[in-house]
């Protein structure tokens, strides 16, 4: 019995040392939020005519991004960075992401966060993978979880409510 133990704590040991072995930073956990705003700091380059129910986009548009990162909620709070890369439209209301974010300000300024996934709009809460990083955030893995915190339906825009959570490798 004493020896399956040893067994079981040795391969949960091993299980779990990649993740001890890759990470010499702490975790780094931010609240921040993004300001999406059509035609201003997102623009529509390729579009087709399949249009996706309930979506402000058709089924294949690609759509650049430069969006504003704040502390707060408002446009008018700290700005953190911005988030800048590729947003492309799925056929329901899910949109697939391959984003960088980009600090500007603050203790991770330079540095940046590679972000790719799927984001089901229609849910209330939604993860995307860090795919990682430069600077800080070098090699770093981890995932972010996206909220919707308001909807402009006059213009498409939006404010989402973003919390990462990301573990720089050791290198």
């Amino acid at each position: 019995m004493a020896s399956q133990t040893r067994i079981l704590l040795s391969l949960l040991f091993l299980s779990l040392s990649p993740l001890l072995i890759s990470c010499d930073k702490d975790p780094v956990h931010l609240h921040f939020y993004v300001h999406m705003l059509p035609n201003k700091t997102e623009v529509l380059v390729a579009k087709s005519d399949i249009p996706v129910p309930g979506s402000f986009y058709n089924f294949g548009s690609v759509i650049v991004l430069d969006n504003l990162i704040t502390e707060g909620p408002e446009n008018t709070s700290y700005p953190l960075g911005r988030t800048q890369g590729l947003m492309s439209v799925m056929n329901s209301l899910t949109v697939a992401w391959a984003a960088n974010i980009v600090f500007t300000a603050g203790q991770y300024n330079g540095s940046s966060l590679a972000i790719l996934g799927t984001d089901d709009v229609s849910q209330p809460i939604r993860e995307l993978a860090i795919a990682g990083g430069s600077g800080y955030f070098r090699m770093a893995q981890g995932y972010i979880t996206i909220k919707t915190y308001s909807v402009d339906f006059n213009i498409g825009g939006a404010e989402i409510e973003v919390d990462l959570y990301a573990y720089p490798a050791k290198y």
